[in-house]
């Protein structure tokens, strides 16, 4: 696959793992029957572990190294908070917790997308 192609596979990628994040996002915070289904839960599972196989290719094939790139240090860490905020909405009983992490993982959503269309780390 050229890279073009492998790019567009994973901005794919990158749309269905935020639609389905935002979907069960928002069904844990209503009855969370939709979020506990099967099919919705295996597929998330399946798409985000498909955008990090394209993310790493697309490094690898760029000649990308996160010790010599910032930004792209600076995105890993920021998808591994939007990770663990998941893990927050998806085992908190509170909703006031559950809102408060979905809208830190927006703002973290929004960091991504910076720094992949800038590459300019915030800190460097």
């Amino acid at each position: 696959m050229d890279y073009m192609a492998l790019k567009h596979t994973h901005l794919l990628f990158v749309v269905l793992s935020i639609v389905l994040f935002y979907t069960r996002a928002v069904s844990r915070l209503n009855s969370g029957k939709l979020a506990k289904h099967k099919g919705v839960f295996i597929t998330s599972h399946s798409v985000d572990t498909l955008l990090l196989v394209t993310a790493v290719i697309l490094a690898v094939s760029a000649g990308l190294k996160p010790s010599e790139q910032p930004w792209l240090m600076e995105k890993i860490v920021l998808v591994l908070g939007y990770i663990g905020l998941g893990f927050v909405i998806a085992k908190s009983h509170a909703k006031k917790t559950k809102v408060a992490a979905l809208a830190v993982a927006t703002t973290v959503l929004l960091a991504i997308a910076h720094l992949a269309v800038s590459k300019q780390a915030f800190f460097s």
